[in-house]
């Protein structure tokens, strides 16, 4: 596994500071996250993409390699990769190599040798992408789609967009975060995120079985009760609770149903023009009222039309800054 010293931001980036992986948003510098923002809302404008710009993508293979479910992260990176002009594999885990006892290292050293060069990974190991860069990140650009219950990058970017978009600005937001935060990757990115770009208030609502161990971000709050993390809050987003990543926890569901689920009534103590987000997959009137989730505060489809665009301004980003270190 990389070594403790190996700075997680720094191995993303080129020696002059540009992106050249993606694994974190954790301390990634605010000038990078605005950039990809707005590179990824001009892409939300459906404008055509250059011929010259197509030329260059099409020497790039990109492998989808998602060792955990994905409809959402995986549709939209294929998506994104067909509009800017990349070639891509969707890998088919199931019958895999890996079943048979092969390693995600040798996996993707087969793929390197067939020509693919770049790697979207989601896996439950953290680190691996980590891992993968020290390996073969001169060569391949890694990017990671899902990594544990630590980081999701790619989601807490289309999440920053999205509430940059209907709030313009991040100074003065109150953001409340309710729902499973321990075991949350989407929690711990969007929250890095948030915190980069200096929200006035990120709270982190949830019982105290779901509440991290560790502090997030040096600005997070914790509130166990509901109504006082949601009061006066700008942006509320609820987590679903992640049953596959917890193994000795007892839930007593319609506790948390009754104490933690984000509805049309509760939601009224937060501020009046307050937006409802959820990063999907949602289980409906369990942590969300399924009104709530469709009504007018709701931008949670909007999240999802985000994702594609977010991702191919990764993507483009990414690839570029390649093609200037390997020209």
């Amino acid at each position: 596994m990389l070594s403790d010293s190996i700075n997680e931001s720094s191995i993303q980036l080129t020696k002059n500071g540009k992106l050249r992986h993606l694994v974190s948003l954790k301390n990634l510098e605010k000038n990078i996250l605005m950039k990809l923002l707005y590179e990824a809302q001009e892409y939300t404008q459906s404008k055509k993409l250059s011929n010259e710009l197509i030329t260059r993508n099409q020497k790039f293979t990109i492998a989808n390699l998602f060792f955990e479910p994905s409809t959402r992260t995986r549709a939209s990176f294929e998506i994104a990769a067909q509009r800017l002009g990349l070639n891509i594999i969707n890998f088919d885990i199931e019958n895999s190599s890996g079943k048979k006892g092969e390693s995600v290292l040798d996996t993707v050293m087969t793929l390197k040798s067939m020509g693919v060069n770049t790697l979207v990974i989601r896996h439950e190991e953290i680190g691996i992408h980590s891992q993968l860069i020290e390996e073969i990140g001169a060569e391949c650009i890694i990017v990671n789609a899902g990594e544990g219950h630590i980081s999701h990058p790619t989601q807490g970017l289309l999440d920053l967009l999205t509430i940059q978009q209907v709030k313009k600005t991040f100074e003065n937001l109150i953001v409340t975060i309710v729902g499973d935060i321990a075991h949350s990757r989407v929690a711990r990115s969007t929250a890095e995120g948030l915190t980069t770009m200096g929200v006035k208030e990120l709270r982190l609502v949830s019982p105290k079985e779901f509440m991290p161990y560790e502090k997030i971000t040096p600005v997070t709050k914790h509130f166990v009760s509901l109504n006082e993390g949601l009061e006066n809050a700008d942006v509320v987003m609820a987590l679903r609770i992640q049953h596959e990543r917890m193994d000795d926890i007892d839930i007593n569901l319609d506790g948390y149903i009754k104490k933690y689920r984000i509805t049309s009534d509760n939601i009224k103590v937060a501020a009046p023009n307050a937006i409802v987000m959820h990063p999907g997959p949602m289980n409906r009137d369990v942590e969300i009222e399924s009104s709530l989730a469709d009504g007018d505060q709701s931008v949670i489809l909007r999240q999802v039309a985000n994702g594609v665009a977010v991702r191919m301004a990764i993507l483009n980003e990414l690839t570029k800054n390649h093609n200037a270190d390997w020209d």
